[in-house]
């Protein structure tokens, strides 16, 4: 990496640390990291990355990056109309014409420009064909399946909670931003934080970190099959696990067992 490029990677550091002004620039900002690759000084992968730098999951960091390249391609009018990452990412679902006039139609009704509001807006699926009988009735899809890190199935009873990781991904979010406008404020030896005992403050909030990922399912629970069942001890009744206690809690045999149903050479 050159210097410029060092450059360029602490100000995007920066930016990112501190969650500036919007979601918006932090997503921009690791999207022209990604881009640049500059990350590839210390880390292999942009995913190894995010991963380690900020404590963020490929899936979230995805999330982030479109949420902001969709609030970037509007209009300058309506540019700042879009308050929320949640709204940001529903908004990356609507084609790139369409999203100016989505947003002001939302703004002309009196009304904030949520998710849901975009939600409402998008365009219809395409028609489907014909059927083969020339009814112009079609067989409804197969049911989405919901799958889980593993690649499991989740139980149609547990995907409202699975789907409330982004839940949980909100405040290590927060957390990964606090630790790093301490560490910032700490390498540039800022006179306002002149009192705050950093190696304490920033091993709590690594502590922190680490028990609220606990809350962020993972795995559908291998002991029960996500029954939610009291007695199961290993997802303590919610039927999912997190990723710490599948990589440390669940036996390779487990694990063997899983892989082999996924590919049919055993039954479920």
């Amino acid at each position: 990496m050159n210097v410029h490029e060092a450059r360029r990677l602490a100000e995007l550091e920066k930016m990112i640390a501190r969650g500036k002004q919007t979601f918006v620039e932090v997503g921009l900002a690791l999207a022209e990291i990604r881009d640049l690759r500059l990350y590839k000084g210390e880390y292999s992968s942009f995913r190894e990355y995010c991963q380690k730098k900020w404590g963020w999951e490929k899936r979230y960091t995805n999330y982030v990056i479109a949420g902001a390249e969709a609030v970037r391609s509007l209009p300058e009018k309506v540019g700042t109309a879009v308050p929320t990452l949640a709204a940001a990412r529903e908004l990356a679902r609507v084609p790139t014409a369409q999203r100016g006039e989505v947003v002001q139609a939302i703004a002309a009704e009196g009304l904030a420009v949520t998710a849901p509001a975009i939600k409402r807006r998008l365009p219809p699926p395409p028609m489907q064909r014909r059927g083969a009988n020339g009814s112009g009735r079609t067989a409804p899809p197969p049911p989405s399946q919901v799958l889980d890190a593993t690649g499991w199935p989740i139980p149609t009873q547990l995907i409202p909670l699975w789907q409330r990781a982004g839940e949980v991904q909100e405040w290590l979010t927060t957390l990964s931003r606090l630790k790093g406008v301490l560490r910032t404020a700490q390498n540039e030896k800022d006179p306002l934080y002149a009192e705050v005992s950093y190696s304490s403050a920033l091993s709590q909030l690594d502590q922190v970190w680490t028990d609220i990922k606990t809350a962020k399912p993972f795995a559908v629970c291998p002991a029960c099959q996500g029954q939610v069942s009291d007695k199961c001890t290993l997802c303590r009744g919610r039927g999912l696990i997190s990723e710490f206690r599948w990589n440390t809690c669940v036996t390779r045999e487990d694990k063997e067992f899983r892989e082999k149903a996924k590919s049919g050479k055993v039954k479920r």
